[in-house]
């Protein structure tokens, strides 16, 4: 009888917790400080030009895993809710294979870089110390992103600092293209309004990375699949394809030209959120894309020359508080 009352309950509670609303809203705390791991697998193949083959284009094929490890804190809150979160990369390591031969790279949470691939190696430790310091200042600045209570990513900021690494670097530019990319590839979306489970919202994403008069957007389609108690799940997906001549926005005059001719991105997401504490706890996400089209070298008379590539993508991330 008691097994049959506690059967009923949970049956009720289940019943409930999907017909009411509820309020997704990312509750940031001035000072709040978090661990945030990323591990993944990443796949593919690449046909085009490389470093070791700078004028003939080369076919690899790659599979590597990634572990990225990151201290995020909230060093401010506005009036609108919108929270400021430092970023200060703590380490990150790629490991697998890349054309048949080994592939590693360490990066240590004091900007030093270890490398190889095959034959190649490099270890920023052995370099002249004023080189070995100027790659460590650029590898320990702490970016900073702007993020709305929606999980809308408002804007990415570089520190100031890295004018004194690199003078040259247009840092407007770098912070539009890197904050649009940052949302486009970890899409947290949440709805404006309360939302009862089984219901859908659709968000559209602008793509700035491409050279063109009015920015391209990438439609995102979510649904809050489950409620369970203190956890709310949620579900994304978007997909594009297009033939088109895209070409990306240069970093500067003497970076090639690269020209899209068609393509093909998917992403599939599964997030979950603390009501409680309103923060999105973890999530797994899985990518898809292929493109083809051509790279110019930015010296004088150069011809185009073809690439394509195809990989695909599986990433976890969580927070540790």
């Amino acid at each position: 009888m008691r097994f049959t009352q506690a059967l009923l309950l949970v049956a009720l509670a289940t019943t409930f917790g999907a017909s009411q609303e509820v309020q997704l809203s990312i509750n940031f705390v001035y000072g709040g400080m978090a661990t945030r791991i990323v591990t993944g697998k990443v796949s593919g193949e690449w046909h085009g030009l490389i470093p070791l083959s700078p004028n003939k284009p080369v076919t690899i094929a790659f599979d590597l895993s990634v572990r990225v490890q990151s201290l995020i804190t909230v060093k401010d809150v506005t009036s609108g809710g919108d929270g400021v979160i430092v970023i200060q990369m703590q380490n990150a390591e790629v490991k697998g294979t890349a054309g048949d031969q080994p592939l590693e790279l360490i990066v240590t949470s004091n900007g030093d870089v270890k490398f190889s691939w095959g034959a190649m190696s490099f270890d920023s430790t052995k370099l002249p110390e004023a080189d070995r310091k100027k790659l460590q200042q650029l590898l320990t600045l702490s970016p900073s992103l702007t993020v709305s209570p929606k999980g809308k990513i408002k804007s990415f900021h570089l520190p100031e600092e890295v004018k004194k690494v690199m003078p040259e670097i247009d840092v407007q530019f770098v912070n539009a293209v890197v904050s649009s990319t940052l949302q486009t590839l970890l899409p947290a979306p949440l709805p404006e309004k309360p939302i009862k489970v089984g219901q859908n919202w659709d968000v559209e994403f602008p793509i700035l990375f491409f050279d063109v008069t009015e920015p391209l957007y990438l439609p995102i389609n979510c649904t809050l699949a489950e409620v369970k108690g203190d956890e709310a799940v949620i579900k994304a997906s978007a997909e594009t394809v297009g033939e088109a001549e895209l070409t990306l926005k240069r970093w500067s005059e003497k970076a090639p030209k690269v020209t899209f001719s068609r393509g093909f991105f998917s992403a599939g997401g599964e997030i979950l959120f603390l009501l409680s504490v309103g923060v999105p706890q973890r999530s797994t996400w899985k990518f898809r894309a292929e493109a083809e089209g051509s790279i110019t070298p930015s010296e004088k008379g150069a011809s185009p020359i073809p690439f394509r590539f195809r990989l695909s993508a599986e990433f976890k991330e969580h927070l540790v508080f």
